[in-house]
């Protein structure tokens, strides 16, 4: 009999299910069950899971067919033995020893339910916080006799984060409501919490939810999502309601389930804009059930104070949605409950804009054009620069200004030999808008050289993986409208080239994201990278007018890049091409040597240090092949060609998609390790990288004989605290 059975629902979570398997595994708890349900057979079947050499004692369920993850965790604990059950997703894993402490717990303390903190990662990156409910609600161990005695428990984010006694949910007869294939969560945790006679926390994480590309939380919604978020508020409310008409709760647990469903509709969900605008009918359903949902029900002032509402509320803090005051609250649950949603829409708009600011007077519009060449990933833009930089006096005596090395960033130091981010420096203008004084310089250059054409190159102006991309590229517009008009600049590369050259340089660049897999990588970007009138679209609609593209790969063959670009760009005849030292992606061999020290060396100076080190030092890479396979390659032409083929060719970039296709090898293996060579290369190092700890915080990556530039003289003072002041500083509630 096994002490714990974990069951996995999975559907295409390709790029993380080894992770997660191996997470449990690592947990080092005997009598583990672990059952993975297959809820997506017509794509992945038997084959596909022989694929991943899973331990024998690891029992695969497949479903007939899809039906959805509440149907997967069902079919789970049906198949579970252990006295007690837990849930993981796919892409998600458990800490090291985490998952061992909460069992224990659960075993000791005999709860129905154990429940145990989450981390949270955002998409792409390794690093960890606590989940804002856990760390709020559940930073302390505690067992309480039931929800009455553990009130927060009605806020457990999730049914991932507890352990469940078998004999509990069988006896309750406590199932997933099949209803609701998505969205199951939070009526599976009412349902739980409401019937358990004892309920147990941890006070300490053991789990990581990673978010990322394509999962239910990052999804756009439509209709379809908001008919499953309707219901489950629906179900929700009314199971509350029910325990409290029945004396099981106090008035007060209907109550918090109120307002929790008021702070769904307001923050959560983003329903009230397609109820208002009519196009789609199901959404005046939507908005009737909404109106019956909240019916008369009321709270007053009082709700704000509550002690396990206040913690979590988000009124009074700055959210997406704004900053909404406990007044603005109240109306907002009035117009709601009486079906004013153009006023809540109206509400809503007004919050997220905020104060009323007195507008700035404008500097008036220079009467000069600007060209900017968006560097997407190595297409080519270092090259460019480099000549942008060589004829730069050419270029002025022509009447095109080129920002000079000072809007270069020099603080983003390079880690091969050879790179150039370009005019990289007014990046951090667009980045904060309280900061763009590096745009007041180049104002005040552009007008001193009498210049009437200004030309920008600088890579990942276009933002494409940021999370915040649409406020970053607004920035840049309102920049560039000192100018009279602009026009865009882009080479663009065939999408699978394009899309692992980028993610090597990622990691070879040292950057914490770097730390995971390619296709962990195209999880979160590949539907991005590939669409370009996604990446365009906002530029165009500033700048009135389409991006001008050009073929790098043909460019590239050619020899004809510097010349290519000239042509786009209008830049004078004459202009030649220049021997510039090649800045080469690194190898799969030398790609994963990065990703291992991304992943490894978590301070960022250190990282750095060492790659820079290791890039020099790495033997030269006979291995030639891509990381990523044929069918993978195949599958980006693919999509790339459905989103962006059209949009592309009226822009100048028109490949040939069957010979692209054409061109990639068929024969191809994965690489199955880094070489002796390499690993030697990496340990060696990691020593010549090593500084004193005290240095190590404070050490740049420049060379010692090279110090930083513009770095002015700095005093600086010492202060020695108190011993009692020092162990309050090193004191953490999470360990």
């Amino acid at each position: 009999m096994p002490r714990l059975s974990i069951i996995i629902t999975f559907f295409n979570e390709t790029a993380f299910i080894k992770m997660a398997v191996s997470s449990v595994l690592s947990q080092s708890i005997d009598d583990l069950e672990i059952i993975i349900v297959n809820d997506n057979p017509q794509v992945y079947g038997p084959d596909y899971f022989n694929t991943l050499n899973l331990a024998d004692s690891i029992t695969v369920l497949h479903h007939p067919e899809n039906k959805g993850l509440s149907a997967a965790r069902n079919t789970g604990i049906a198949a579970a033995k252990a006295p007690l059950i837990g849930f993981l997703d796919a892409d998600d894993y458990y800490t090291t020893g985490g998952l061992g402490l909460q069992l224990a717990l659960a075993e000791q303390s005999g709860a129905d339910i154990t429940h145990a903190g989450c981390y949270l990662t955002r998409a792409g990156s390794p690093e960890l916080e606590v989940l804002r409910r856990d760390k709020l609600l559940f930073h302390t161990a505690k067992t309480g006799a039931g929800l009455a005695h553990l009130e927060e428990a009605q806020f457990i984010t999730s049914s991932w984060a507890s352990l469940y006694r078998r004999d509990f949910l069988n006896a309750s007869d406590l199932r997933f409501d099949e209803e609701q294939p998505k969205f199951e969560d939070r009526l599976f945790v009412l349902h739980t919490v409401t019937a358990a006679r004892k309920i147990a926390t941890l006070g300490a994480p053991a789990r990581v939810w990673r978010q990322r590309g394509g999962s239910i939380s990052v999804t756009p919604t439509d209709a379809y999502i908001h008919r499953l978020q309707v219901q489950l508020l629906e179900k929700c409310m009314a199971h509350m309601s029910q325990e409290v008409a029945s004396g099981r709760l106090s008035f007060r647990f209907e109550k918090r389930e109120l307002f929790n469903t008021v702070g769904r509709l307001i923050w959560d969900m983003d329903i009230i804009d397609p109820i208002v605008s009519g196009k789609d009918p199901a959404y005046a359903e939507f908005g009737q059930r909404i109106v019956a949902l909240l019916n008369d029900a009321r709270f007053g002032a009082a709700i704000f104070d509550d002690t396990v509402l206040s913690p979590i509320s988000r009124v009074g803090m700055k959210t997406r949605k704004g900053f909404i005051t406990r007044t603005m609250f109240f109306h907002l649950h009035k117009a709601l409950r009486e079906g004013d949603f153009a006023e809540v829409q109206a509400l809503l708009t007004k919050a997220k804009a905020g104060p009323a600011k007195k507008a700035a007077k404008s500097p008036p519009t220079l009467d000069v054009d600007v060209i900017l060449h968006l560097g997407m990933h190595k297409t080519g833009s270092t090259f460019i620069q480099h000549h942008l930089t060589h004829h730069r006096n050419a270029l002025l005596e022509a009447g095109i200004f080129v920002p000079g090395p000072h809007y270069q960033n020099v603080q983003s130091e390079t880690i091969r030999e050879g790179a150039s981010s370009g005019h990289a420096k007014l990046i951090l203008g667009v980045r904060s808008a309280e900061k763009s004084t590096i745009w007041q310089e180049l104002r005040r250059d552009v007008v001193q050289s009498g210049a009437k054409t200004v030309v920008i190159s600088c890579e990942n102006m276009l933002f494409p993986i940021n999370a915040d991309r649409d406020v970053l590229l607004g920035n840049l517009m309102d920049h560039l409208s000192m100018f009279r008009s602009a026009r865009v600049m882009a080479f663009v590369r065939r999408p699978d080239s394009f899309l692992e050259s980028f993610y090597k340089e990622i990691v070879a660049n040292g950057q914490r994201m770097g730390s995971r897999s390619l296709q962990e990588f195209m999880v979160d970007h590949a539907a991005t990278l590939t669409n370009l009138p996604a990446l365009f679209a906002p530029i165009e609609a500033r700048i009135n007018g389409t991006v001008i593209l050009r073929d790098f790969d043909l460019a590239a063959r050619s020899g004809k890049v510097w010349e290519t670009f000239c042509e786009a760009c209008d830049l004078p005849e004459g202009l030649a091409a220049q021997a510039v030292p090649r800045y080469p992606s690194a190898g799969r061999n030398g790609t994963e040597a990065a990703r291992l020290v991304n992943t490894l060396i978590a301070e960022k100076r250190q990282r750095q240090r060492m790659l820079r080190d290791l890039f020099q030092a790495l033997p030269p890479e006979p291995d030639k092949m891509t990381i990523l396979s044929p069918t993978e390659r195949n599958m980006l032409i693919d999509r790339f060609a459905e989103a962006s083929a059209a949009f592309s060719e009226a822009r100048g970039y028109a490949p040939d998609y069957a010979k692209m296709r054409k061109s990639i090898p068929k024969k191809w293996a994965p690489l199955e390790g880094m070489n002796g060579a390499t690993v030697t290369a990496i340990m060696q190092s990691r020593l010549r990288a090593e500084l004193p700890h005290k240095l190590s915080a404070q050490h740049s990556i420049h060379d010692e004989a090279s110090p930083p530039q513009n770095q002015s003289k700095q005093f600086v003072f010492r202060v020695k605290p108190r011993p009692w002041v020092v162990s309050a500083l090193k004191w953490r509630p999470f360990r």
